[in-house]
């Protein structure tokens, strides 16, 4: 099997969101991420292009009540 291509189980997503240790938003990319002092700007390049916008309001609403429904339905008492 061409290690490139592994599958990851729906059943291991969901564990991992139910414990969740932290959640950190990029609320926008409108940093270049260039200067010399950044300590991100390595682990991003490549990654993915810069579009210069920022995290909507109500996109970053929908995450958190996802997160919610996923952490009540799961919590144990």
């Amino acid at each position: 099997m061409n290690d490139r291509f592994l599958k990851i189980a729906g059943a291991h997503v969901a564990n991992n969101l139910v414990n969740l240790p932290h959640l950190i938003f990029e609320v926008t990319d409108l940093c270049n991420l260039n200067c010399k002092y950044c300590g991100y700007g390595d682990l991003y390049e490549g990654y993915d292009s810069r579009s210069r916008g920022n995290l909507s309001l109500e996109k970053a609403c929908t995450i958190i009540d996802y997160l919610a429904k996923i952490w009540k339905e799961n919590i144990e008492l």
